[in-house]
């Protein structure tokens, strides 16, 4: 199969881009819909650019502050120069929104500094959704574990929703001191909001951050998807009725880590590398004029297992083996009531089944969780929009000791209720009160939860925003199965927030303190005495204009946290926080030839690990991190197939990344936490085949 590169145009396309002013309108994005073929406009509002696409087509004209305009042509040799007129978003630049603690991504209505491009793009990722999360602010870089750590929290302590729904068990099963990926592609979803603290009375049952998924509507086209990397593929359908009312798809997918674990030198010792299968599918139908249902499902099985080294014995292997099965079913409505209510509507149901042989402390644990969620949103006045809504769980541990033949049931009940009020007092000012309450019948109480935000326009590009609230975790089943008498964690948030944002600029920068109380503490007996507080600065700037088709952003993390809980004999700064972070993200992208390439470096203070030996409890820190990755994107229509070509290497320069220690009991053997990997390789060939979706694909590029 060849490669076609248009070398010798045959067509001019030129013009100038205005405002309705007649002001002429600087980095205005044009293109031909649905190719890499394009420019963007100059101080004067003009470009050019040449091609050898004939006939009837469309133009897309894209700029930050302006409506986007797609404009029919006849493309013929000697063309006129074109005069394009663009219609500013008013409700954009006019409206104050609340951007404390959000970062939107793929969401224009928030603080947009990602797309879901950029998640596939960002070099270190591998396209995992938290992977390129957490190059932002406020993140930490717990090498060892795949969740995400905000703020000076823990791995536990952040949510993650689809369609507004919870997702219990988001990564793939793990063994020890290996870094488990997200499930789910970013493909799958057209916003993507990371809120780092200070969130939405909406959302509850976490004390740190909450990342809410929403899926796809309907594709613009039906395609065919094939997937092939080098441990695996998938291969995927979208169907779309003719009338764009129906749509739905199906991804089937396998992936066996072995030959490439064969091929790239691991530091872990792999009885059998990680091989699983996956099949996810998905639903739409428009009800009425307003309203759309969906249905996403998801299936996985997962097989791995290791020697792992037992530093009681000095580092003597023993066999640790993982399976996992894990389910979703995920069912919304959404749609008008009338003119000024609609209504959201959800059932969600998550089975996970966990079966671990250690050593002979073998085990199996199956969790059930259904979820019902009911919210209506309204605007009572002009000003005045009212958000309402409920939730209940019914959830259910089995747990079994294989070894034993014992057997364990738990069960809970728990409900949430939530109001509340954007308020616009004018504007450039708008402040959102709210109050939750949560009540668990395991734990046999409620907690009321207030919380209000305000954001103030302060400039035509910028606002500062300010939220405090407070917010509440049980404790997992693990410890309520003992008997104890537990009560939620509880968490105090408050987030000062400043962004300016302007042609294809972001900058932010915010500051945080929580208040941890009742944290869960096991030593020296299981009970909420914990209690801790988390501190700091967050700083981004992402800059995508400067430069045509550059796109870089750099962001930075200052932290002091100090917490007593589990087994913490002191108040002190936990194992998962490290008081300085920093990321710097670049990517270009040539399109003439329709080549990316980009790269990431990330940097960490070390983070505090047990030492025995210290008389001072997490006394010690590890080696400060470092890692730098490359990646580079080749994209080539054939036919009617879009084709993407990917080549990656992460930890490109072979730092020796220690994340802990492992110590035996009298402090005489340890053994480092490290990478399992010096570095890692990604080749893939991603094929569209069919007809033409790539327009999804370029729009989202610098």
């Amino acid at each position: 199969m060849g490669c076609s590169l248009r070398v010798f145009a045959q067509n001019r396309i030129s013009g100038q881009v205005s405002d309705r002013q007649g002001t002429p309108l600087i980095g205005v994005n044009v293109f031909i819909k649905g190719t890499i073929e394009g420019t963007s406009t100059d101080e004067y509002g003009q470009f050019t650019f040449q091609t050898n696409i004939t006939g009837d087509t469309v133009i897309v004209f894209r700029h930050i502050t302006m409506e986007e305009r797609q404009l029919p042509l006849r493309i013929h040799t000697g063309m006129p120069a074109l005069s394009v007129t663009m219609k500013e978003k008013r409700k954009e630049l006019d409206e104050v929104v609340i951007t404390a603690g959000d970062f939107g991504v793929g969401d224009r209505k928030q603080a947009t500094v990602m797309n879901t491009m950029d998640v596939e793009t960002t070099a270190g990722t591998d396209g995992d959704i938290t992977g390129a999360l957490r190059t932002l602010p406020g993140t930490q870089q717990v090498g060892e574990s795949g969740q995400l750590f905000v703020r000076g929290g823990s791995g536990d302590e952040a949510k993650i929703m689809i369609d507004g729904l919870d997702i219990p068990n988001p990564f793939l099963a793990r063994v020890p001191d290996v870094a488990q990926r997200n499930r789910f592609s970013p493909h799958l979803f057209k916003g993507i909001v990371f809120n780092t603290g200070g969130y939405s009375a909406q959302y509850g049952g976490a004390l740190s951050s909450v990342l809410a998924l929403e899926t796809n509507d309907h594709p613009s086209k039906p395609s065919t998807v094939i997937a092939l990397i080098p441990y695996g593929g998938q291969i995927g359908h979208d169907f779309l009725d003719e009338e764009r009312r129906i749509s739905g798809g199906i991804d089937v997918g396998y992936s066996n880590f072995g030959p490439y674990y064969s091929l790239i030198p691991q530091n872990v010792d792999w009885l059998k590398a990680p091989e699983s299968g996956m099949i996810t599918a998905n639903f739409r139908k428009n009800t009425g004029k307003t309203g759309m249902l969906k249905w996403y499902g998801y299936g996985n099985m997962l097989h791995q297992s290791i020697n792992y080294p037992d530093v009681e014995l000095q580092g003597k292997p023993f066999p640790y083996t993982a399976r996992n099965s894990n389910a979703i079913s995920l069912l919304t409505y959404t749609g008008k009531l009338n003119e000024r209510w609609r209504m959201y509507a959800g059932y969600g149901f998550n089975f996970n089944r966990d079966r671990i042989e250690n050593n002979g402390a073998d085990s199996q644990t199956a969790t059930f969780q259904h979820q019902a969620r009911l919210w209506f949103v309204g605007k009572i006045t002009d000003w005045a929009t009212l958000h309402v809504g409920a939730e209940g769980y019914d959830f259910r541990a089995d747990i079994d000791s294989l070894q034993h033949a014992e057997q364990f049931r738990w069960q809970d009940n728990e409900w949430g209720a939530w109001a509340e009020t954007d308020l616009r007092v004018t504007p450039g000012l708008m402040i959102r009160p709210g109050v939750r309450v949560e009540h668990s019948k395991a734990l046999n109480t409620y907690v009321l939860l207030p919380r209000i935000s305000l954001a103030h326009r302060t400039g035509r590009y910028s606002q500062v925003s300010l939220t405090a609230g407070d917010y509440a975790q049980k404790p997992t089943y693990i410890f309520l199965q003992s008997g104890s008498a537990l009560t939620y964690a509880r968490a105090t948030h408050y987030v000062a927030n400043f962004q300016y944002s302007h042609q294809n600029r972001i900058f932010r920068i915010e500051s945080y303190y929580k208040n941890y109380r009742n944290l869960l503490t096991t030593s020296p007996q299981i009970a909420n005495n914990g209690h801790g507080y988390a501190g700091g600065v967050d700083i981004f700037w992402r800059d995508s204009k400067t430069v045509n088709g550059f796109d870089y952003w750099i962001s930075y993390t200052w932290l002091q946290t100090e917490r007593r809980f589990m087994d913490y004999p002191i108040r002190t700064t936990p194992t998962f926080a490290a008081p300085h972070t920093a990321h710097v993200v670049a990517k270009y992208f040539f399109h003439p030839i329709g080549l990316f390439i980009g790269g990431s470096y990330s940097v960490a203070a070390g983070r505090p690990y047990y030492n025995p030996n210290d008389p001072t409890f997490l006394a010690d820190r590890t080696p400060a991190y470092h890692n730098l990755n490359v990646n580079a994107a080749l994209l080539r229509r054939w036919g009617k197939t879009f084709n993407t070509f990917v080549f990656a290497v992460n930890n490109l320069a072979g730092s020796q990344q220690v994340f802990s220690y492992r110590y035996s009991a009298d402090g005489s053997y340890r053994l480092p936490v490290t990478l399992p990997y010096k570095r890692s390789f990604m080749v893939g060939w991603f094929i569209s085949i069919g007809q033409d979706r790539s327009q999804e694909i370029l729009e989202q590029l610098p």
